[in-house]
């Protein structure tokens, strides 16, 4: 099983004391995709656990906050996903992902995607090329707000 924890790499530990749990599951085959999500959410030093399939976020998903959900996974599609999510966490806070070139292999337009993943259970959903500020401002929202146990359907699409 590919597991993969990101940890505030501060060294003030005890003002940052290491979580028991990742507060934010990135789920996404897309090396490059990772690569990105990754780099960016290391800069607000979450702690972040990473897989690569659907049946892999299952096992690894626990009781974070946020789930990144990639939509293109090599196992399932990532609506289901999000529906399985949902399902088994009510109060978790889900970002659905899509490269703007996967709409266009799947023939479906950026405000289909959305409509489908709001559906599916999405808390918002972001089309690439977005703005990487906007979605850690989205994370940072989510968390402040994680204990309640639903958010608005935001769709950025560049």
């Amino acid at each position: 099983m590919f597991y993969e924890a990101h940890m505030n790499n501060s060294t003030d530990h005890d003002q940052n004391p290491p979580l028991l749990t990742p507060l934010i599951t990135l789920v996404s085959s897309s090396p490059n995709l990772h690569n990105v999500l990754t780099s960016a959410i290391d800069t607000q030093h979450y702690e972040l656990a990473t897989a690569k399939t659907a049946s892999e976020s299952l096992d690894i998903i626990g009781d974070s906050k946020i789930a990144l959900v990639d939509l293109i996974l090599e196992d399932m599609d990532g609506l289901s996903l999000i529906e399985e999510f949902r399902a088994r966490h009510k109060s978790l806070h889900i970002i659905a992902i899509m490269c703007k070139k996967e709409l266009a292999a799947i023939e479906m337009s950026a405000e289909s995607i959305t409509l489908m993943a709001s559906q599916a259970g999405a808390n918002a959903v972001f089309i690439a090329p977005f703005n990487l500020a906007e979605l850690l401002a989205t994370i940072d929202r989510f968390l402040e707000a994680s204990s309640q146990s639903s958010a608005s359907i935001t769709s950025i699409a560049s």
